[in-house]
């Protein structure tokens, strides 16, 4: 089987998936990874510009549409590495240049030494695509067995619910902030523990100017998600203080 995260073995319906955004109030489209061929079956389709971020896309994604990666195509070479597409670079080059550039050609500072960069570079388990192309996109429930993630869009309020939900039927953090460039927070991060994760992302410096202000990520494989659908109708999303929280919100705005 291929990637870090097993294919969900049963799709969710619309109508459940409607339900938790209205819950939410959330306008955001779901994103999901498929690891599929591209085809009209995704469309509308967008292909990448040589070092592109796939964030960059964010609007594009709202409008409905799908971004193909595509193994040799344009893009952000590090969202090749981060979904698989294609072979990571020397360890301890990218580790410099995540650092003091010594030997690399820039230097990001965003570790302190390129030990510990290395060491952060390491810990992750590269998915294995089944194709030549990795697509990015709203959900599309009839696609469902090509979808290897799922992400919200979401601002503060609405991360706080989905890592609530993430975590609701487990005693244990299932909820991980990881260090990480964006693109790998969508399918590489999910691979890194034990167990179901749901992984905040958005927090890359690099990719932040794509998202507006108050936009963060939540990722979470496949059957997580399902999961997070069978919220019973007496949880906090029905509760008043939600609701409340959601009405203050909506007379600020």
């Amino acid at each position: 089987m291929s990637g870090t995260t097993t294919p969900a073995a049963s799709r969710p319906s619309q109508d459940a998936i409607d339900r938790l955004m209205w819950k939410l109030r959330l306008k955001t489209p779901l994103i999901a990874v498929y690891d599929a061929p591209a085809s009209d079956e995704f469309a509308p389709l967008a292909e990448a510009e040589p070092e592109t971020c796939c964030f960059a896309f964010y609007d594009r994604w709202v409008g409905g549409e799908t971004l193909v990666l595509r193994r040799g195509g344009g893009g952000c070479k590090g969202a090749f590495r981060a979904l698989g597409l294609e072979k990571g670079g020397d360890p301890n080059v990218i580790a410099h240049m995540l650092t003091d550039g010594v030997g690399a050609p820039k230097a990001e500072g965003l570790k302190a030494s390129a030990d510990i960069a290395l060491a952060a570079i390491e810990s992750g388990k590269t998915p294995t695509p089944s194709f030549d192309t990795v697509l990015v996109g709203p959900l599309r429930v009839d696609q469902w067995p090509a979808v290897r993630s799922v992400t919200f869009l979401v601002d503060p309020d609405r991360l706080a619910a989905v890592m609530t939900l993430a975590a609701f039927w487990s005693p244990d953090d299932v909820v991980s902030a990881p260090f990480g460039s964006g693109c790998s927070f969508l399918w590489k991060s999910l691979g890194q523990g034990e167990g179901p994760l749901a992984i905040i992302g958005g927090t890359d410096v690099a990719m932040r100017r794509f998202l507006p202000t108050a936009i963060l990520t939540l990722t979470v494989a496949p059957s997580h998600f399902v999961k997070m659908l069978a919220a019973p109708e007496d949880s906090f999303l029905d509760r008043d203080w939600w609701n409340e929280l959601m009405d203050t919100r909506g007379r600020w705005a």
